[in-house]
């Protein structure tokens, strides 16, 4: 009796056995009863093993590593699943992407949304166009990663205070809008021999000592482009007379600086010429009775005598 009921029980869990393992498309089995339930068999078979190794893999194994490493699935291909991951074509999520996994393999994601900066595109997370730093006040304004993609430029200011005046020069973001000042240079290369240069203060952004001349040197004077050696001052001291009076013998006396230029000539009185005395500042005719001499005027004798040259006309010689 006992025996007769274990057997029955025993039928039915077989029976249920087999109807959960028969609706695994990948097992196979038969069962065989007897007539009068005395003795039940069976037998279970892999209809497709490699089939059924992925749908256990795919059904029980995790899909990500256990904090334990005891789910040793990656000695397993990686196409174990088998659903569809075609929709996550990426093995791993982009650079500033926010993605989803696939359900079936975490291993294959795909893009859903990107951050700031980054712009999707083709699938994947991708930079702005790259902007270059062309000029010399250019500076990035925003960065995609390491990349700038954005820049401003700042035009360097004017400059002033220029000695020489101003002039366009680069602005430092490639336009020639800004003012510089003109370059001090020297404005005189070249000078006479004898001569030293002249220098003034310029600025040109700093200040400089630029040559802007030249001087003849000590014991030199400028003569036209040349220096030429001094004279010797001459002012003429003992010489009052400011023309010799007529009829007279004067000394003359040229009033001389030390660049050899005249300012005028003095005189010196020296004598009357012969046949005349100094009355006073002037040289007259001399009567006859100055020193022995006389005048054709002053001592003519009636009657038209002839008495020679005057150095003849002596009282003795004329009967006086």
């Amino acid at each position: 009796m006992i025996k007769s009921a274990f057997r029955v029980v025993g039928a039915v869990c077989l029976c249920i056995c087999v109807y959960i393992y028969s609706a695994l498309p990948v097992l196979a089995m038969d069962v065989s009863v007897n007539s009068d339930m005395s003795m039940v068999s069976f037998t279970v078979s892999l209809d497709n093993p490699d089939h059924m190794q992925q749908f256990a893999k795919s059904t029980f194994l995790p899909d990500r590593f256990d904090d334990l490493g005891l789910a040793d699935y990656s000695s397993f291909s990686t196409n174990y699943n088998t659903a569809n991951c075609d929709m996550y074509p990426l093995s791993s999520c982009p650079a500033g992407g926010r993605c989803e996994t696939c359900p079936f393999n975490v291993k294959q994601h795909r893009v859903i949304a990107c951050q700031d900066p980054y712009i999707l595109s083709n699938g994947t997370c991708t930079c702005p166009a790259k902007v270059t730093l062309s000029y010399a006040n250019d500076r990035c304004t925003k960065y995609c990663g390491s990349t700038c993609i954005a820049k401003s430029c700042s035009p360097s200011s004017n400059q002033s205070g220029c000695t020489n005046g101003t002039q366009s020069c680069d602005n430092g973001c490639g336009a020639n809008t800004r003012k510089c000042c003109v370059a001090c240079t020297n404005k005189v290369t070249s000078k006479p021999a004898n001569s030293s240069y002249t220098y003034s203060s310029c600025y040109d952004g700093t200040t400089k000592q630029i040559q802007t001349g030249w001087k003849c040197n000590s014991g030199y004077h400028q003569k036209d482009s040349s220096c030429e050696k001094d004279c010797i001052t001459n002012n003429c001291s003992g010489y009052s007379l400011g023309s010799c009076p007529e009829n007279a013998d004067c000394s003359s006396c040229t009033i001389t600086a030390t660049n050899c230029t005249t300012s005028g000539t003095k005189y010196k009185f020296n004598s009357c010429n012969s046949g005349y005395t100094l009355s006073g500042s002037n040289c007259v005719l001399k009567t006859c009775e100055d020193d022995g001499l006389y005048s054709a005027t002053a001592c003519y004798i009636s009657g038209g005598v002839n008495y020679g040259p005057l150095s003849y006309w002596t009282k003795a010689n004329m009967g006086l």
